[in-house]
């Protein structure tokens, strides 16, 4: 049994307050499961010195941005702590899906415009897990922002306010992973795969 078989494919969409290592579970899953891929959304935020423009995500400029909207070529999109805006491309899921499994990290969001599309795109609604990553603790996720690098206050509370708003979601998600270890994470997003494989495959 293949896992890349088309009747098997699905699209795994990780959501939850930033901090809390999704990038980090995303990473894992395609280093370590043959036959997954990433989702690489676009945002107009700039790069970070570790991140590679098309490896990481698109980085568009603004007016880029405006014409891929323009054309109709996202399958979802939003502002982001009122800064940049995210986007993920059609082309990116729907051409992919169909034979590659896929795995995604969106924002609550983009969870929200995803499951809303997917009630007009067949493929994209039989496919679609979603799971969502709760932080240990308010205090804990606190900890992670301040050791991801600089971050001013005014940001950081801003963050928190809206890491307190996105857990208000957590339940409407088909899975949950209450965060402990990197080991404990991945080994339930792992087991969560499985159990949405077997689902769609009956």
């Amino acid at each position: 049994m293949s896992a890349a078989a088309p009747a098997q494919t699905v699209l795994l969409i990780l959501a939850g307050p930033a901090g809390v290592g999704k990038s980090t579970l995303c990473d894992r899953l395609v280093a370590t499961v043959p036959g997954f891929e990433r989702v690489i959304t676009a945002t107009t935020r700039p790069p970070r010195p570790n991140e590679i423009d098309g490896r990481d995500y698109h980085f568009l400029a603004e007016a880029q941005f405006d014409t891929r909207l323009a054309a109709n070529d996202f399958l979802e999109w939003a502002w982001v702590h009122r800064k940049y805006r995210y986007g993920t491309l059609k082309s990116a899921v729907l051409e992919r899906l169909p034979h590659t499994n896929l795995i995604a990290n969106l924002d609550v969001q983009g969870v929200r415009s995803i499951r809303a599309e997917a009630e007009t795109v067949p493929l994209l609604k039989a496919r679609l897990v979603t799971i969502f990553v709760a932080p240990d603790s308010f205090d804990v996720l606190r900890e992670r922002l301040q050791g991801r690098g600089p971050v001013s206050a005014e940001e950081l509370e801003r963050r928190m306010q809206s890491a307190e708003q996105e857990m208000g979601d957590r339940y409407s998600y088909d899975y949950v992973i209450h965060s402990g270890t990197k080991e404990q994470d991945f080994r339930a997003l792992l087991d969560y795969w499985e159990q949405a494989r077997r689902k769609l495959t009956g």
